[in-house]
């Protein structure tokens, strides 16, 4: 299999907050981002049936990006690449490499500074990765001096573009009364690009290898740390900055969603609205975020002293070519995903110990990972689904639950399933009901499978184990 990759840094932004320590804090609290949401939010007024969303806080998502990067930066890019941006910082401030250290020398002068450390404390405070490219020098003295930019690739999913600005770019047109209607903004094509995201975090740290955003629907996170899997095995790159961020609740994607009778109706239901594998379930609440993990070859690792928190054993993508909508029958395509991703690991079924599934909440797509799960690990390990409290953050979704998976992995720990409270005998699958995974540290391999099942049949599985 070659040089290991192992993960060393790890960010993330949704509705439960800003870092990675304040949402696994919440989440294995018990705690929900999803909420009703406020009409004047929208720009464009529509008709809502279903009115609860999971929301990133856009005046903490303003303050945090505003004190993190360059007024270039922030200025000409969308919400979505906000959060990117901010779950980047954190991941990169982690892994010990601070965002100046990834400058070419020979074109760092030509870049605009990166934000001064006088405002790193407050900006530090407000989002945990802020001050990642502020206390940070040419030479690496805050992180660790990085020679090759060539090497260092980024791969970031998006399922939805940024429709929350083209929205209210549509709203200043087409709807203002003549008096305040505006232009479409100087800078309206660099911010709803989707290669944004991938192209201002490249410019922001310096970084000159591949700077790809991938899209396959909600599967999009996934297939972004797949691909980067393989470009690190083939030895194209030597640390690639990987994930997924989605910020979709725009009034016409909720409606989209609605429409085709995808969301939970429950507005009544308040958080306990989605409920994965639950008899009761009956749709997802779409949600926000952006999660992102730093990947390198453990020599690379082992060279600059950093600390692997787990390692991506291996993984798969691949297409049912079914339906648009709708996976295969009884999940035959879902569990071949995941046995592919178990033969590249070099993982037996047996010593999965825990499945972090797309798990949206949906009646069919539930029914066939469940029983796609149960064909692949018939000794059942335990499983969660983290959109019971996050709501569905599309393309972001899988490296949300990626980022979880690389938290716990060395402890064995696993955010426990929530608003599973009737099983449903369709759905065999064990609910974790504690943080701490069984029969982890049993003799033999250890490790955490992450679903992530699309729109359009893109599926993807990763398998993940402690670093050592």
């Amino acid at each position: 299999m070659g040089d290991p990759i192992v993960v060393t840094g790890l960010g993330l932004a949704t509705s439960l907050g800003f870092g990675l320590k304040e949402n696994w804090r919440r989440l294995i609290g018990g705690e929900s981002g999803v909420a009703l949401l406020d009409p004047s939010r929208f720009a464009v007024p529509l008709p809502l049936p279903t009115r609860l969303g999971a929301v990133v806080p856009r005046d903490r998502l303003a303050d945090a990006i505003r004190g993190a990067v360059p007024r270039s930066v922030w200025n000409t890019s969308a919400d979505v690449c906000h959060a990117w941006l901010l779950a980047a910082l954190e991941a990169l401030a982690m892994a010990g490499l601070a965002a100046e250290s990834l400058r070419d020398p020979q074109t760092a002068h030509s870049a605009e500074p990166l934000r001064g450390a006088q405002t790193a404390p407050q900006a530090a405070e407000r989002h945990p990765g802020a001050s990642a490219c502020q206390t940070a020098s040419p030479t690496g003295t805050a992180g660790t001096a990085f020679a090759a930019p060539a090497r260092v690739g980024i791969y970031v999913g998006n399922g939805a573009g940024a429709p929350t600005f083209t929205e209210q770019e549509y709203a200043n047109v087409y709807t203002a009364e003549k008096a305040v209607q505006r232009d479409i903004s100087r800078m309206g094509v660099p911010k709803y690009m989707a290669s944004s995201l991938a192209a201002q975090l490249s410019i922001l740290i310096g970084a000159h290898g591949p700077a790809l955003t991938v899209n396959t629907a909600c599967s999009s996170g996934a297939t972004a740390l797949v691909l980067a899997l393989d470009q690190l095995r083939l030895g194209r790159v030597d640390r690639a900055v990987v994930g997924g961020a989605d910020l979709p609740l725009a009034g016409s994607v909720l409606k989209g969603f609605s429409n085709l009778g995808a969301l939970s109706p429950g507005n009544e239901k308040g958080a306990a609205a989605c409920r994965p594998f639950d008899a009761g379930r009956d749709g997802f609440v779409l949600g926000e975020g952006a999660a992102c993990l730093v990947l390198e070859t453990a020599r690379a690792a082992l060279e600059r002293g950093a600390r692997p928190v787990a390692r991506i054993a291996g993984g798969a993508a691949s297409s049912e070519a079914h339906h648009l909508l709708a996976p295969q029958e009884n999940g035959a395509a879902m569990a071949e995903c995941m046995r592919e991703a178990l033969r590249d690991a070099g993982v037996a079924p047996g010593e999965v110990r825990h499945v972090y599934a797309h798990g949206t909440g949906t009646l069919y797509n539930d029914r066939c990972e469940a029983q796609a799960i149960r064909a692949v690990l018939p000794h059942g390990p335990t499983v969660s689904a983290t959109k019971s409290q996050l709501g569905h953050a599309l393309g972001a979704a899988g490296a949300i639950d990626a980022a979880l998976a690389a938290h716990g992995a060395e402890a064995g720990e696993a955010i426990p399933c929530h608003n599973l409270e009737v099983p449903d005998l369709e759905c065999p699958v064990m609910p974790a009901r504690t943080v701490a995974v069984p029969g982890w540290g049993e003799k033999g391999k250890q490790a955490i499978l992450v679903n992530s099942f699309a729109f359009g049949g893109h599926n993807a599985t990763l398998v993940l184990v402690p670093p050592v």
